[in-house]
């Protein structure tokens, strides 16, 4: 039996119809758009915050009052410049920015996957989101954040700004963000760490030839009340490194005696007594030290002589020096062992490079198979590592700027560097994680 023709047109107008309706229905009425330098796929460490930014535009043709559907552990940042108003209202194709802050400890432990979510307001007495007209952006451009255990921040010593930055570190990415200033007042500031225990932070501070301590918040990771330690007998130090049981803070002195003091620690207070210098024919301006985990052995970078020294260490006395072993190096001027103690990475000022070498599991801890990575290292300072060995953060005096490099696991070679995306650093020289 044959349809009549208009039966026919009628429904395919109909499915035409259908179609353009639908197709209208999925254009979004509001577009949200993550802005250039926010990052939507995050893995967020629970003491963490994180900042992410979507431009929205109102593509309709009337003027509408807008709210953002809430999100557990999200709130709405509406003091910067250009910022949404919570409710706001944008008449045809005008934008705003939309500022999220994410606080990890308050996100559910299944993170989030969608959103934000924008809708227009119920009524004007009403400005609860009304869901019959909301837009969310594309898939690529939607939240995506997984929550991880605690996160480290990186401390990096401002030694032209006598100050020291904190940041946070994506443990994803190894890149840097929330950078502030933590720590100011000092001298010079060029190595900094912490005690094991993570209690007092340490700076160096070769310009008044003294040693900083300052309280730090165990929540925050903040920095205060940074004091002189009462260690005396420096001259130019350099370095901060400890022994395991945080009784005995080390240090190198550039300056003559070209030595490596060891000062007792009080552990209420974080002062510094007793100081006791330690010299050898093998110092050659030393310019910064480090000591393995174990605490038997201290490695010393003699900026002068180009070598490394490696010498036992026991309690306060440091001798029987070996600067024989390793090669590749022109002006250390940092030196950091990685979490492993397999390997020994150099910044040299000279050759404004990178060298590793692998640290000897005889017992001796010499230095062998020493060869150029990447990293391009420049002015004062170490590298500082992640606490798995996974990122290498490399400073540049010269371009005030911060490099983050992956770090093989293989051979602990560096590789992929680039900026770290931290910013404020004036001058970066010493660098740690913690």
């Amino acid at each position: 039996m044959k349809q009549p023709k208009n039966s026919i047109l009628v429904f395919i107008t109909s499915v035409l119809m259908l179609g353009s309706t639908i197709l209208y229905a999925a254009q979004a009425k509001f577009s949200i758009i993550p802005t250039s330098d926010s990052i939507v796929i995050l893995l967020l460490p629970r003491n963490f915050t994180e900042t992410v930014r979507y431009q929205v535009t109102n593509q309709t043709k009337i003027t509408r009052a807008l709210t953002m559907v809430p999100i557990s552990g999200v709130s709405q940042i509406t003091t910067d410049v250009g910022a949404c108003a919570n409710p706001f209202t944008l008449s045809q194709q005008q934008t705003c920015t939309l500022t999220l802050a994410l606080d990890g400890s308050k996100l559910p432990s299944a993170g989030i996957s969608s959103g934000p979510i924008v809708c227009k307001t119920k009524a004007p007495s009403d400005p609860s989101p009304d869901p019959f007209l909301c837009s969310q952006p594309a898939v690529g451009n939607a939240l995506a954040v997984s929550i991880t255990t605690i996160g480290q921040y990186a401390y990096v010593a401002n030694q032209l700004d006598n100050s020291v930055s904190f940041c946070h570190v994506n443990p994803a990415t190894g890149f840097l963000s929330q950078c502030a200033i933590t720590a100011t007042g000092l001298s010079g500031v060029e190595g900094i760490g912490f005690n094991p225990s993570g209690t007092f932070f340490y700076s160096a501070n070769p310009t008044n030839s003294s040693i900083s301590v300052c309280q730090v918040n165990s929540t925050t990771g903040a920095l205060s009340g940074c004091v002189d330690s009462g260690g005396t007998g420096f001259n130019l130090p350099d370095a901060i490194a400890f022994s395991p049981d945080g009784t005995i803070l080390y240090t190198s002195n550039f300056a003559s005696p070209q030595s490596v003091s060891a000062c007792l620690v009080n552990a209420t207070t974080g002062l510094l007594s007793s100081c006791v210098s330690n010299t050898s024919p093998t110092f050659g301006a030393p310019a910064d030290m480090a000591i393995n985990s174990a605490g038997t052995l201290v490695y010393v970078a003699n900026r002068t002589a180009s070598t490394i020294s490696v010498c036992n260490v026991s309690g306060q006395q440091v001798s029987s020096c070996n600067d024989l072993s390793g090669s590749n190096f022109d002006a250390p001027e940092g030196i950091t062992l990685s979490p492993d103690q397999q390997h020994a990475y150099i910044a040299n000022a000279g050759s404004k490079q990178v060298t590793v070498c692998n640290i000897l599991q005889d017992g001796t801890g010499l230095l062998a198979g020493c060869s150029v990575t990447d990293g391009a290292f420049v002015g004062t300072g170490n590298i500082g590592l992640n606490s798995l060995g996974t990122f290498a953060y490399v400073p540049n005096q010269l371009l005030s700027l911060v490099f983050v490099c992956d770090v093989s696991q293989a051979d602990g070679t560096l590789s992929g560097c680039k900026p770290s995306r931290g910013q404020g650093f004036v001058g970066p020289a010493g660098i740690v994680l913690q």
